[in-house]
């Protein structure tokens, strides 16, 4: 009975963290600063939908984190950035 309390305690103090901490903003921005560079013809971007959009964004945090510019996980820092220039192309 002692492991089902402890496990129960546990499952409890995780449930009360925070559901996934923001990335980086500095490295969500350079990921944004990135995309717009390998991608100049925003309207183009814009016109690709979220979903070239998110390729896009995806990419250039993948290959900020192999050069070792970014230190969060690329898949989620690229979603935080695709998710703000979507907004930038859509509003919101």
């Amino acid at each position: 009975m002692r492991i089902t309390g402890a496990i129960a305690g546990l499952a409890l103090a995780l449930a009360s963290l925070p559901a996934g901490a923001a990335e980086d903003p500095a490295e969500v921005e350079a990921v944004i600063a990135a995309t717009k560079a390998a991608h100049p013809d925003t309207a183009k971007l814009c016109q690709s939908g979220q979903p070239g959009i998110s390729i896009a964004a995806s990419t250039q945090a993948r290959m900020l984190a192999m050069e070792g510019k970014i230190a969060g996980t690329p898949q989620s820092v690229g979603t935080e950035a695709a998710v703000l220039i979507g907004k930038e192309c859509f509003g919101g």
